[in-house]
């Protein structure tokens, strides 16, 4: 992350007396103008990014899900609870990869949230798949819109729970 933009400085571009003209323009930000304020994986992230955006919810996986496979995640479970007893204020939620498309038709492929070493919130995506046509993938791991419109649902009823007793059209924001 580079140190001339939030959070490492402040939201206001001139607060801090640097006028925003002195900032790297987002997308032509290079090695030549810009300076390296943090680094880090997902945990570093956990730790010393979210307390300082005030985030109040953070949504997490830990990554592509050839390279992370469930057990991973289940074990991540426990660094996930650890950084919510310590920030009480940011609810942090595992969301699920979508499943596969060679998996849609079977019952036994599903995120078991009782395999996870620590009892934290899980937001699964892989139960809203089942047995949706195959024509709403992209191909055989990307999902099309309409299941996109539907995951974001489910993250506004998370963060928003008020939402869910309304109809489907007044929940759209």
């Amino acid at each position: 992350m580079n140190e001339q933009f939030p959070p490492f400085t402040s939201f206001d571009p001139i607060s801090n007396g640097t006028a925003a003209e002195e900032r790297c323009i987002v997308g032509e930000c290079h090695d030549g103008n810009r300076k390296i304020a943090f680094q880090g994986n997902l945990n570093d992230t956990l730790w010393e990014m979210l307390p300082r955006l005030n985030t109040t919810h953070a949504f997490v996986n830990l990554g592509w899900d050839h390279l992370f496979p469930p057990k991973t995640q289940f074990d991540f479970s426990c660094a996930i609870q650890d950084f919510e007893r310590h920030h009480p204020d940011i609810q942090v939620y595992l969301i699920t990869h979508p499943p596969h498309i060679r998996t849609l038709s079977d019952p036994l492929t599903t995120f078991d949230a009782t395999k996870m070493k620590c009892d934290i919130k899980v937001l699964d995506r892989t139960s809203l798949n089942k047995n949706v046509p195959y024509n709403w993938y992209w191909d055989v791991k990307h999902v099309l819109s309409i299941l996109n419109e539907e995951y974001n649902h489910r993250l506004v009823e998370t963060v928003c729970p008020i939402m869910m007793g309304m109809p489907r059209r007044s929940r759209l924001l």
